[in-house]
């Protein structure tokens, strides 16, 4: 198996897929990351580019991440939201096209942040026609802190998947925790409480001790 997970910012990875991602490479799956869009030498002090590139890595390495990318867009934090969309839509065909995966795991169109939606409809567009290439299935995650905070007007994040992350959980925490400019304390929704919480909430949806959940945005079966 061989899983892409495109997300716009270093830690958005973590958060919405970290325990899928290291369960699929404890299995011998071959998991890459792509993201997209970095700025956190602005948005926090003392962390440069490349520092935030570094710590991205030594998570992904927690996680058995065979390879991560950056697409480098948006440096100083924002997405070309009102922009040519065709500039995401390139760098996530490209990365679809050079690593041929089978599974694209991704942020949910419905996200209150305009970086995850732009990422999010730039996936659906890639893979909208699944037969024509390596993908087979794609999945959108949940980043706490930022889907749940949709209101119910607009696409709400309602998973119809669940991956059983059981004995994973521990290894998200500890690749969030890199990100320690990131993280806080309890009860915020972004803190290794709220990672483990969550996980143990989806897991109880699904009958499971531990859950990450997802929306099917598309998956082609073949049955011949």
């Amino acid at each position: 198996m061989r899983a892409l997970v495109i997300a716009a910012h270093p830690d958005d990875e973590v958060l919405g897929a970290g325990a899928t991602i290291a369960a699929l490479t404890a299995s011998g799956a071959d998991v890459r990351v792509l993201i997209l869009a970095e700025g956190v030498s602005l948005r926090h002090r003392g962390v440069t580019l490349e520092k935030a590139r570094s710590i991205c890595r030594e998570a992904s390495e927690i996680l058995g991440v065979s390879d991560v990318h950056f697409g480098g867009l948006a440096v100083d934090g924002a997405l070309p939201g009102d922009g040519p969309q065709h500039v995401v839509v390139d760098l996530v065909g490209q990365a679809v096209r050079a690593f041929s995966p089978t599974v694209v795991y991704s942020h949910h169109p419905g996200d209150i942040h305009t970086d995850h939606r732009l990422i999010a409809h730039s996936v659906v567009y890639v893979t909208r026609l699944l037969g024509r290439g390596s993908v087979e299935q794609v999945l959108h995650f949940e980043v706490p802190s930022s889907t749940e905070q949709q209101t119910g007007l607009v696409a709400p994040f309602e998973p119809n998947v669940f991956h059983n992350v059981t004995g994973f959980v521990e290894l998200k925490c500890q690749a969030l925790e890199r990100y320690w400019y990131e993280v806080f304390e309890a009860p915020h929704p972004r803190s290794t409480h709220g990672v483990r919480t969550l996980a143990a909430y989806r897991g109880m949806q699904a009958g499971v001790a531990a859950a990450e959940a997802f929306v099917l945005g598309r998956h082609l079966v073949s049955l011949t």
